[in-house]
Formats: C-alpha cells, structure tokens, sequence
C-alpha cells in the first residue's frame, strides 16, 4: 500500500481520513513530512487522538499524552490500534498504539468527558497588548525580507510551505538573538481545515497544530534560529489538555516558554487563546535536544 499525495488545501481532510480495517483498527494513507524526511511528530498525535475519538459517543476529548517511539517513515502507511480502557457515566478512557508494519511508533491515553456545567475560571493577561495576526508577516515573508542576513540551510528550510502558517510576533529576535529568558509567541492556523465542521476534528487538529515550533523554544536561550540546523531535536513525550472548542482555521496564539533543559532534554509548555483571548489548550512537550558539533559563541 502506497502513501497518498494531497494538496494543501486538503491536507486538513486528509489528516481526518481513516479508514477502519478492523473493530478498532484504523489507517491512515496521508503521512505529513517534517522536511527531514521524517513523519511530524503533529501528526500521530492528531490521528491517534481521531482514531480514539471513533469509538467515544459524541464527548469531546479533553486530555492526551502521548510517547514518541520511534521515527515514523513517510513511504509506509500507519495504523492505529485503539484500546478500550473504561467507560463511565461521564469519562471516557482510550489507549491508542500507532504502527508501521507491526512497529510501534507512538503510544497515546486519552480521555473525553461528557459537557456538564461546573465552576469556572482563567487567570491570563490580556492578549490585546499583541500585534494582530494581519499585522505580521509569516515566516516565509520574513525570510524573504531577510534573505541577505540568512544562512542558505535556513533560507532553504523555511521557505519551504508547511500547512500550518505561522506568524510569529517578535521574528527579529526569534530569529537573530538569544533571549534571556526562553519565550516564543506566535500566532498560527491551519487554513485548510476551513470546511471541516465537527468540532472533534478541530479538537484533533489542534493537537496536529500543537507540535508546531514548539520543542525549539527550549533551545531558543542557547542558539539562534540561524544556527538551529546544528542542533538536533527528537520529541519524547507530549500532552495537551483542551478547555473549549476552537476552530484551527481561524489564528489562534500560543504562548511558549521553557522552564528548565538539562540531561540532554528540554521542557516547554505552552498556553493556546483564541482571538476573543479564552484560553482553548495548555500543551507540555519534552525532547531530546542536542548539538550535532560543537556550539560557538
């Protein structure tokens, strides 16, 4: 069985198309590149989380955590093997194995709730004191703008189009500088989900979207996105928790820091708002991250 090609105006749909070969087995044809050749790591965890979703009445997913196994490859189909942990009165309990010939290569628990009213509340700064999302170039503008200031391993990279637009809000200092502090706000959409409707796939593909520049941010307070190419990075774990429906077509911002690296690993966490400034998801990702050669200055 071969992989599907699909345009970038599809990508969203074909992310969400799995096809059920078994009681609890789906397949997945599309595989996402992550530009090195490998399967983006968004992209297991959406699928999972879909596969999952599959076998839940009509509840929400509201948390998942899932573990990076292995290299997903991008000629080879994936499976997804969902498990059926509990069902109770108002939680639902999955475990998914994701597979490439009998290989697993990611393993996710996730859980969905029944809606119910409870107590409520969100302690954030406001998110209008940030530049509006079309006020912004995206990366590849940017990188245009700037190609003089660019290595070509960098130019090459990012003027490269990924489904997720990313608009990030200080790219002079992503890009340029060390900050003192590990921070990254960006905004980000996936356009291509504009005719999805069902509010799970949204939920799934936020989960897609939440890998997206994510574990670099625990990087950024030790080498410039210039220099980026001479680091590499392999994510171990992520969870993402979902407060309330958004839809990814639309921008949304997510706020990323990290508070700690260490032992060959960094720890980012993140906060995702929509454009009303409600908080939607709170992800938290750890990766393996290291210097291929030596670091200078």
């Amino acid at each position: 069985m071969t992989v599907d090609t699909v345009t970038d105006q599809s990508i969203a749909k074909a992310l969400l198309q799995l096809e059920q070969v078994d009681e609890r087995r789906f397949r997945s044809t599309y595989n996402q590149d992550n530009f090195l050749g490998m399967i983006f790591g968004g992209q297991p965890l959406a699928q999972a989380l879909a596969a999952a979703q599959r076998t839940v009445p009509d509840w929400p997913a509201h948390s998942c955590t899932g573990y990076f196994l292995r290299t997903g490859v991008i000629a080879d189909p994936v499976d997804y093997d969902v498990e059926l942990l509990r069902d109770g009165r108002r939680f639902a309990f999955r475990r998914v194995l994701a597979t490439q010939k009998g290989q697993p290569i990611f393993d996710m628990l996730c859980s969905f709730q029944a809606p119910e009213p409870g107590l409520e509340h969100q302690f954030s700064e406001p998110i209008d004191r940030f530049p509006d999302p079309d006020s912004l170039p995206n990366v590849q503008q940017f990188v245009e703008a700037n190609a003089d200031r660019l290595p070509s391993t960098v130019l090459g990279l990012h003027r490269r189009e990924f489904p997720i637009e990313l608009r990030l809000i200080d790219p002079e200092s992503v890009f340029f500088t060390k900050p003192d502090t590990a921070q990254r706000d960006f905004w980000f959409r996936l356009r291509s989900a504009e005719g999805v409707d069902d509010p799970r796939d949204h939920a799934a593909l936020l989960a897609f979207m939440s890998d997206y520049w994510f574990a670099g941010t625990a990087a950024s307070v030790h080498v410039i996105q210039t220099s980026i190419n001479r680091m590499s990075f392999a994510s171990l774990n992520h969870s993402l928790w979902i407060h309330a429906p958004a839809r990814v077509d639309e921008w949304l911002l997510f706020r990323t820091e990290s508070p700690l690296a260490g032992g060959g690993r960094g720890l980012a966490r993140g906060m995702i708002y929509d454009r009303n400034g409600q908080q939607v998801a709170t992800a938290v990702q750890e990766a393996a991250m290291r210097f291929m050669e030596p670091p200078t200055g």
